[in-house]
């Protein structure tokens, strides 16, 4: 699976396909399988690093994990049972609810049951295909700023990664909150990083021990927790101070008039507190992982980068027009499309059983831990050919789509990510507009591998030159 890299080369529209295509480094997969305490010290380094060369190979991978089993489901129709079809009899796990509760709190992405039912009944008309236009006008005039900061530097190599998730966290506070100036940027990203450099890889207790039952390291989560609602509070604050308008200017003014349309019921405060927590952390950091693996990218793959500026070239990508352009950006929306499935964010969706079950012939028995990785999914040997290489023709119109449930960035099933669309838009967009003002290079040779803890992150601090284009 360690295929060396390959000649910069992917296929682009009207084009003969040439090979050798771009495979990028790789984690090396381990020659056998973990114990239970090699998995979870493994999975504190780097969560890719866990399945072995058969795990991209077999339909499903079983194995033992502190007296319970854990299993890796790679075959569609399976998938499919656990994520759709019995979905309600598979919660998820202790170890991720311990360690996301304290940043997202009962929002969307953790809440069950009834809870989860009226949250997502009340949020999906916010974030409905028709309010693309006025969330794409606000991709739009962040990413228009930070272009012309970016032209700035004339070329000199920076880390682009922090500068991505600044923008991508501008996006998200301006999409929700409207705020020209977001004095609070700062604060948020710094609690974010505090929070993932310490708090957000689990650790043994966390894995081994009920929720019910605080471990040390939930001390630290909780302390985090009170400083973390605080600052949303003064940020929901400081937005209501702002004179209403005539209709809705971003996701904010959206959630607070929304309404279940069952019961007609709205969120409370701390309701609204964790569905913002939930949309600024879920919509910035995953976004943000997006559009730097696609960057980095189109830095070794000189013809395909060539293909997004010529696409972009004479695109009206003004925050007037952004959001009509989405659909005429198919090869850079393409390009987006690969390396979510090359570098998926969310690396891993994991549940526990509740009842036994059984799953296109194999036994589900309760307590058994049960993952879906897209990261194996996505290069799995049996879904996709050259499963390791970097070819954006996969996902162009007329392309055969990926057979059902081997595609997953986002989810799937009724706990699909509700802001998928918007997400895919906004990273296309970025995209889009970063390729029409600069020619992006690496600044740098050395190799760049992913690691996994939350998210799907360069295993360094990578910097790029990004050139202004000429005329």
């Amino acid at each position: 699976m360690n295929a060396p890299s390959g000649t910069s080369h992917a296929t682009a529209p009207g084009e003969e396909r040439e090979t050798p295509l771009f495979v990028s480094p790789l984690p090396q997969p381990p020659s056998r399988r973990y114990s239970s305490l090699g998995f979870v010290r493994a999975s504190r380094r780097n969560g890719l690093h866990v399945w072995p060369h058969d795990a991209y190979e077999r339909d499903w991978v079983e194995q033992r994990f502190f007296g319970r089993k854990r299993v890796l489901l790679n075959k569609p129709g399976m998938i499919h049972r656990v994520l759709v079809e019995n979905h309600g009899n598979y919660g998820r796990t202790g170890t991720s609810i311990r360690l996301l509760r304290p940043l997202l709190g009962d929002g969307l992405l953790l809440s069950s049951g009834e809870t989860w039912k009226h949250q997502r009944r009340t949020i999906a008309p916010a974030l409905a295909p028709k309010m693309l236009p006025m969330l794409a006008r606000h991709v739009a005039e962040c990413t228009g700023e930070d272009v012309q900061a970016l032209a700035a530097r004339k070329g000199a190599p920076f880390h682009l990664l922090p500068a991505i998730q600044a923008l991508a966290l501008k996006i998200a506070a301006r999409s929700m909150f409207s705020l020209e100036t977001w004095e609070y940027g700062p604060a948020v990203r710094a609690e974010l990083v505090r929070f993932f450099h310490h708090h957000g890889r689990a650790r043994l207790l966390d894995m081994i021990t009920p929720v019910s039952m605080p471990s040390f390291h939930d001390i630290g989560r909780a302390r985090f927790r009170r400083r973390w609602s605080a600052l949303l509070d003064r940020i929901i604050d400081a937005r209501e101070r702002v004179p209403d308008a005539h209709g809705p200017r971003d996701l904010f003014d959206l959630l607070r008039a929304a309404r279940d349309p069952e019961s007609g019921a709205a969120f409370d405060r701390a309701e609204l507190r964790d569905q913002v927590a939930t949309m600024i952390v879920a919509g910035h950091e995953t976004t943000a992982l997006a559009i730097f693996w696609s960057l980095y990218l189109l830095a070794n793959v000189r013809d395909a980068q060539a293909a997004v500026a010529a696409e972009v070239r004479d695109a009206d990508l003004s925050p007037a027009r952004a959001g009509v352009m989405f659909d005429a950006l198919p090869y850079t929306r393409a390009v987006v499309s690969e390396a979510l499935r090359l570098f998926p964010p969310v690396w891993t969706i994991s549940r526990q059983c509740i009842a036994a079950d059984r799953v296109d012939g194999l036994s589900i028995a309760p307590g058994t831990l049960v993952l879906v990785s897209p990261w194996v999914l996505h290069r799995h040997r049996a879904h996709w050919a050259n499963p390791d290489a970097f070819d954006p023709s996969r996902f162009l119109p007329g392309a055969p789509p990926p057979p059902r449930f081997t595609y997953l960035p986002f989810g799937s099933g009724p706990r699909v990510c509700v802001g998928a669309q918007f997400a895919l838009a906004e990273a296309t967009l970025v995209l889009a507009r970063l390729i029409q003002a600069f020619d992006v290079e690496l600044a740098d040779s050395d190799p760049v591998r992913p690691t996994a803890a939350v998210t799907t992150s360069p295993d360094r601090a990578v910097p790029f030159r990004l050139k202004p284009r000429g005329p």
